[in-house]
C-alpha cells in the first residue's frame, strides 16, 4: 500500500510541474486559468476565473474547497474532473476544474485540499491556497 501511495505522489508532483508550466494567468482574453505556479488571483467584479489541478480520482484523492468561501467577493460556479489524453491507460490521472466567479470588490482566500473524502481525520495530501483580489 505504501509503494502505490508513493507512485502515486510523484506521479501527481510530475503533473503538478507539467500543469504549472501549461497554466496562465492571462494575456489573449477569455477566462483566466490558475495552477499551483500562480496562487495569487485578481479579477474585476462579475469575472470568472478557472482554478486548475492535477487530480487522479484512480486512487481515491480528489479537490475540495476547504474552508467557507467569502460570499461577497467570490462564488463558485462549477466544478469538473477531466481525464488526460492517455485514458486508456490503468491508473492515467487528469485534472480538476473549479469555475468561480468574482462577485464583488475585497480580497478573500480560497484554499483547496487533496484528500480522500472517505478517509475521515486523515490529513490532506497538499494543501493550495490562492488568494483573491476582486476589484
Amino acid at each position: 500500500m505504501k509503494r502505490f501511495l508513493g507512485m502515486g505522489m510523484v506521479l501527481m508532483a510530475v503533473g503538478l510541474a507539467f500543469l504549472a508550466g501549461c497554466s496562465s494567468s492571462g494575456g489573449g482574453g477569455g477566462t483566466k486559468i490558475y495552477g499551483t505556479s500562480n496562487t495569487s488571483i485578481t479579477a474585476s467584479s462579475g469575472e470568472q476565473f478557472i482554478i486548475q489541478l492535477n487530480s487522479n480520482k484512480t486512487t481515491g484523492f480528489q479537490w475540495g474547497i476547504s474552508t467557507s468561501l467569502d460570499a461577497k467577493v467570490v462564488k463558485k460556479i462549477k466544478s469538473t474532473y477531466i481525464v488526460s489524453a492517455s485514458s486508456g491507460k490503468v491508473g492515467a490521472g487528469g485534472i480538476e476544474q473549479w469555475t468561480f466567479q468574482a462577485v464583488g470588490p475585497g480580497a478573500t482566500r480560497i484554499v483547496m485540499a487533496y484528500s480522500r473524502p472517505f478517509e475521515k481525520g486523515a490529513a490532506p495530501a497538499q494543501v493550495v491556497t490562492f488568494n483573491v483580489t476582486v476589484k
